[in-house]
């Protein structure tokens, strides 16, 4: 009996799906994809395979990856990043449309140290803050008071008092909206574990990030107030609190060991969301990550640097973390992402590039955010967050203390 050809074309078809599902599943291109920018380096074989490799997932457009080559892959003087980094990047923003885009990306070996124009006063930033005010808008180069900047939102913990969440994307459309950037990198210390970045991200995004929420304080809530160090633990403990408000089941600890040293628990594992502190350029070895895990460490020196080193970043990448930032040098408490905002800003269905630039104070300082900004860890949201409320005007919140964030022996 003879097959006709439609039948056999149906077949034939029916058998592809089956033999390669993946492909025919193809996750849809991220509407922000078009959005983001990728910086490699052009002296760097893997520099240039993360970032081609991040565009192909993400479908973001060829036109959009931006070659630079720095003179060094770690720390650049402040005439080398003028020449190197900021007016190639200013470049490539304009060939694309400045308006076009909201994130940077730094591909894999692209310098992250900057010295301060002015030698004498010893200074070192984080070049992707810089790059985020590359259009010097926000401020100068070098703030010697450095404004909270117009996407920011200023909350205050204690009294649970936040800003209704803004997409980066509608801040930036209102009339007369900085042309600042969300500034990210793909790094870590390799290129295979940079690429892994974005592997667990798409992961998570079609899985659903599940897991505990651990978050580890330091001292009992009545013994402190909203401001100082004390501000540190009451961001924490609200992060905890709408952790648990969204469904997740959390372990909050309020010793000022920290996991990994009794009577802190021992251990967290299963982890979804991680925030606490402190230990100084240290990462203990007590987390399981689970895909799409992400984790904010208060430390001075977190992401001292994202590929070696004894600092939190860069091993908690080694060790399967999905997203995490961290400061190059001191940044004051108020300078570090503020997870209890980030955690809510996530909650109701941001992106991490939102969420994390919406709970950073100031630009052009020392903050390195790593991972894809385009991760939306919970695309639908979560209840009660993802319920769209109106809200009242807020009261204004004073600025609060700006410690330094010291190791714990000189906290006490």
């Amino acid at each position: 009996m003879q097959m006709s050809f439609c039948r056999l074309l149906f077949l034939c078809s029916l058998v592809l799906l089956v033999a390669f599902p993946r492909e025919s599943q193809a996750q849809a291109p991220d509407p922000l994809a078009s959005r983001v920018l990728v910086v490699f380096n052009r002296n760097d074989g893997g520099s240039r395979e993360v970032a081609k490799y991040y565009a192909k997932l993400r479908g973001i457009p060829e036109q959009n990856l931006c070659a630079i080559a720095p003179i060094d892959i770690v720390r650049l003087g402040w005439k080398e990043y003028i020449s190197q980094i900021k007016t190639p990047v200013q470049k490539c923003l304009t060939e694309v449309g400045p308006g076009n885009i909201l994130y940077i990306v730094f591909s894999y070996d692209t310098p992250y140290r900057v010295e301060g124009p002015d030698k004498r006063l010893n200074l070192v930033f984080a070049i992707d803050q810089q790059v985020s005010d590359i259009w010097d808008q926000y401020g100068p180069d070098f703030p010697q008071s450095r404004p909270a900047h117009a996407y920011y939102d200023e909350a205050h913990s204690k009294a649970n008092i936040y800003q209704p969440f803004v997409s980066f994307a509608d801040y930036r459309a209102q009339p007369g909206a900085k042309m600042i950037y969300s500034v990210w990198r793909l790094d870590a210390a390799t290129p295979k574990l940079a690429k892994g970045l974005v592997d667990k991200a798409i992961e998570a995004e079609k899985s659903g990030l599940k897991g505990l929420v651990c978050i580890d304080r330091r001292w009992p809530l009545n013994t402190i107030e909203d401001n100082g160090y004390g501000a540190g633990d009451w961001d924490l403990h609200r992060a905890a609190d709408f952790a648990r408000q969204a469904g997740f089941r959390v372990i909050e600890d309020a010793n000022p060991e920290e996991f990994g040293t009794g009577p802190a628990p021992g251990r967290c594992d299963d982890v979804a969301l991680y925030a606490g502190w402190y230990s100084l350029n240290q990462y203990h070895d007590v987390f399981g990550w689970n895909t799409g895990a992400i984790g904010i460490h208060i430390d001075s020196l977190s992401a001292w640097s994202p590929r070696a080193g004894t600092n939190w970043a860069a091993n908690a990448i080694k060790k399967g973390i999905t997203v995490t930032t961290g400061s190059v040098e001191e940044p004051g408490l108020n300078g570090l992402v503020h997870p209890s905002g980030t955690f809510r800003d996530l909650f109701q269905g941001a992106n991490v590039g939102d969420a994390f630039l919406r709970n950073t104070q100031f630009l052009k300082w020392v903050i390195l955010y790593i991972g894809d900004p385009l991760y939306r860890p919970f695309p639908q949201g979560m209840p009660p967050f993802s319920k769209k409320k109106q809200s009242k005007e807020q009261p204004k919140v004073e600025p609060k203390e700006e410690p330094k964030a010291q190791p714990k022996e000189q906290q006490q």
